[in-house]
């Protein structure tokens, strides 16, 4: 999926920054050093000011970035370019003269001081969620939470350590203090609001159906409709003892917005404690719908390609209505337990004669590969599945079809 408008708001955003400060006047003369450290330095604040934003999970970013999953990838890019810009920002301060530094103030040593602490905190907290798939899912978000404190030391010290007075209306005033209340308010939000007020949609659990050894499908049923097209995912909070109350994404397999259907495989501690412990009548909530694919968009014929769990965004299209374009499904899985609505998909493709499935036990075949794969024209690709795979099988069909268009779901939340 392209990701254009998000890049290009990500280039204007740090763009428009390094030009305001290139050419804003200090209050003071600086040593050329101080004043590239300056710059510098505000293009990590500006940069910080995106990674919060890009955290929100705003249906706009969702759209401008064509999926969420290329919301978080910029999100982490963003995070550690930020991070690279703060620690050069320190380093040139080190290296700009003692007499060029010129006179400092009680209240701008304090600054200074914030300003190191809040570089210590970045490079720790940013560190510790590079190894997120380390970490529970709820021990990521608890560190994720604590980036608002150093995010805050960073805005005091950019304020009171500058030699560009900030608070005046200028440009880069101007721009300063609206990035960073965006950036703050957005840090804060995610911290304190998201849960109550994003997650609109409230229902219960009305139906719990074996789908083999590792997954379960649920049918929940809605206080008010939820409006989503097939193939896209809701982050739902489970309100049972025992389960964590933390919002997890599952893509929806099936329904008609009242009642929808979304299906749970056993990949971690949080889908084990729902597929073993999980009660009709639970009380749910949800946020959404997100995701970008869309399989009635220009393409005279589809290829589909799923792994395990990656089947369900394919599910809520095919049960909904009967296709009426040349659709070819490769479905991978590892051992027949895991292949979850084989015999729903057997059954369609026995009675439409444009849905062709492929199945793909690699316990007992080869892998599949793309690696010599000719797609024919006028065909588009749908792909859905661990991250790993979805990159594996897109740099293949790239490499033998350079003019194809292939729109994608990763799973992966971190």
């Amino acid at each position: 999926m392209k990701s254009i408008r998000g890049i290009i708001f990500i280039i204007l955003i740090m763009g428009t920054s390094s030009l305001l400060w290139f050419f804003a006047i200090p209050v003071e003369p600086l040593h050329s050093l101080d004043k590239l450290s300056h710059m510098i330095g505000g293009l990590a604040i500006t940069g910080f000011f995106v990674v919060f934003l890009l955290s929100t999970r705003m249906k706009m970013l969702d759209r401008w970035f064509n999926g969420l999953e290329n919301v978080y990838r910029y999100h982490k890019y963003m995070a550690i370019i930020s991070l690279a810009l703060v620690i050069l920002h320190g380093q040139l301060q080190e290296r700009v003269p003692e007499m060029d530094k010129g006179f400092e103030t009680s209240l701008s040593e304090f600054s200074k001081e914030l300003g190191e602490l809040g570089q210590y905190g970045f490079i720790a907290l940013i560190l510790i969620a590079l190894l997120a798939k380390f970490l529970k899912y709820e021990h990521w978000r608890v560190i994720h939470r604590f980036m608002l404190i150093p995010y805050t030391f960073g805005i005091y010290h950019a304020y009171f350590s500058s030699k560009y007075d900030l608070l005046q209306p200028t440009p880069l005033g101007i721009f300063t203090a609206i990035t960073t209340t965006i950036g703050f308010m957005s840090a804060l939000y995610m911290l304190t609001m998201y849960q109550d007020m994003f997650f609109k949609y409230t229902g219960k659990i009305t139906g719990i159906q074996q789908m083999g050894k590792n997954a379960i499908e649920l049918e929940i049923t809605l206080d008010k409709k939820i409006p989503y097209r097939y193939g896209q995912f809701v982050f739902i909070k489970f309100f049972q003892d025992g389960l964590e109350k933390a919002p997890h994404p599952f893509s929806i397999s099936g329904g008609d917005g009242e009642k929808i259907f979304v299906t749970i495989k056993v990949l971690g501690d949080f889908t084990h404690q729902v597929y073993h412990s999980i009660k009709i009548n639970t009380a749910v909530a949800l946020n959404g719908p997100y995701g970008q694919l869309n399989f009635e968009k220009d393409a005279q014929s589809q290829i589909w390609i799923a792994g395990g769990i990656g089947i369900t965004p394919f599910l809520s299209y095919l049960q909904a209505q009967p296709i009426n374009c040349p659709i070819q499904l490769f479905y991978t899985y590892q051992g027949e337990d895991n292949a979850i609505y084989k015999n729903f998909l057997q059954g369609y493709a026995s009675t439409n004669p444009h849905f062709k499935v492929n199945f793909i036990d690699t316990t007992q075949t080869e892998r599949l590969s793309f690696e010599s794969y000719h797609v024919p024209a006028n065909t588009k690709v749908y792909l859905c599945g661990p991250e790993k795979m979805v990159k594996h099988f897109t740099k293949q069909l790239k490499s033998h079809n350079n003019d194809i268009t292939i729109d994608f779901e990763a799973f992966k939340f971190r």
